[in-house]
């Protein structure tokens, strides 16, 4: 794949020609690479783009898994993309002779509201950026923009057809229900090596901290308790609360760890980092995905003696399943997301510390099964009330 700039335009439109399929169509004189090179050229600000056309082998992951669109009805098309913790896409495609828009418009519709849902929470601008995104249609052709001017890469889509796009053109701006949301996204976790012989297992790191033995842990076992056993000894002591041991490893983790940006990867050669969903990834790597900050968490309050459970939250239309945390003081219980409280393009901060269950009801993403966990209503102590 080609990493390609916009700021550097006449660069950018010269390895479009190279990489990009000629296929040419009656409605207009310009391949699909020609029309996506102009709709980038339109817009002020992009992040670096890489490009899939049906040459490269991505393609077909992509229509089939990513849009839920068949092969066989897809013609041609081009696909600009940035990777990491960035929402920008631009995809033109051309349907096969004879099909029309409808379905595959509201697969891509569906797919920006998965691509908001990634990154709601730990990117709030870039899930704004996919949720403002459109679909714009003309006769066979189909053009998914999410960028910051949907509007100027909306007429420069149209351009490339003249008078042609004038009464057969049409925005995709409602967005379909909840019933035709795709689940194309895989869930990121599958991703994770299989082959890796170490694996966490906090009950053996749990009992070897309270046995004070770790001989028969295995290497990354043992590096996880040795991190863990430092961490207690330098942000924690005796004089202290429950609650105030809680906030230290809280604010110690946001301000030690950060989120693993794999999570956001969609070619083949992506991945998640080992152990990025355990303890090793934030103790070690500095780097973790939500399981990795919750399964952390877990660990030193069960270390610390403090009553905590782990929510595995429901999967999102964007079909990936994320976790938190509950503590319970004084005989109630409150909710903690520490990923959350340490947002991508941010600061760690404290607004999913110590929340409610309503709370978290209304962020409008938790999501888990009612009556599996306790609830949390009380505000003692929440950060504000300290």
């Amino acid at each position: 794949m080609r990493i390609i700039r916009c700021c550097m335009v006449s660069l950018f439109l010269l390895c479009f020609a190279v990489g990009c399929s000629q296929q040419k169509s009656s409605e207009t004189d310009r391949t699909l690479c020609d029309i996506a090179a102009a709709i980038i050229e339109s817009q002020s600000e992009l992040p670096p783009l890489k490009q899939v056309t049906p040459e490269d082998e991505d393609f077909d992951l992509w229509m089939s898994v990513y849009y839920s669109i068949q092969g066989i009805e897809v013609s041609d098309g081009a696909i600009c993309y940035a990777d990491g913790v960035e929402a920008s896409e631009i995809a033109v495609l051309l349907l096969a002779d004879g099909k029309d828009c409808e379905k595959e418009e509201e697969a891509l519709t569906a797919y920006m509201q998965n691509r908001a849902g990634v990154f709601e929470g730990y990117a709030p601008l870039q899930a704004e950026l996919a949720e403002n995104g459109t679909v714009v249609v003309n006769g066979r052709y189909l053009a998914m923009l999410i960028c910051q001017d949907t509007a100027a890469a909306k007429k420069a889509f149209l351009s490339c057809f003249g008078k042609n796009a004038e009464n057969s053109q049409k925005s995709a701006g409602e967005k379909p229900d909840s019933a035709s949301v795709s689940d194309a996204i895989s869930d990121t976790e599958e991703m994770i090596s299989e082959a890796a012989d170490d694996v966490y297992d906090p009950d053996a790191v749990l009992q070897a901290w309270r046995s004070g033995d770790d001989s028969s842990l295995s290497e990354m076992n043992r590096r996880i308790l040795e991190s863990a056993r430092n961490v207690i000894s330098q942000e924690i002591n005796d004089s202290m609360s429950d609650y105030e041991k809680e906030l230290a490893i809280h604010d110690w983790i946001t301000g030690w760890s950060r989120f693993d940006y794999s999570v956001f990867g969609r070619s083949q050669a992506d991945g998640f980092a080992p152990g990025s969903d355990t303890p090793y990834g934030v103790l070690i790597d500095q780097s973790a995905m939500c399981h990795g900050y919750s399964s952390t968490f877990q660990l030193f309050m069960d270390m610390l003696e403090i009553e905590c459970l782990t929510v595995y939250g429901i999967p999102g239309s964007n079909g990936v399943e994320h976790s938190w945390n509950m503590v319970k003081l004084d005989g109630e219980w409150y909710c903690v997301d520490v990923a959350w409280d340490d947002p991508i393009g941010g600061s760690p901060g404290h607004r999913f510390f110590n929340v409610t269950s309503q709370y978290l009801r209304d962020s409008g993403i938790h999501e888990w099964e009612e009556g599996s966990v306790p609830e949390a209503d009380s505000t003692v102590y929440s950060y504000e009330n300290q």
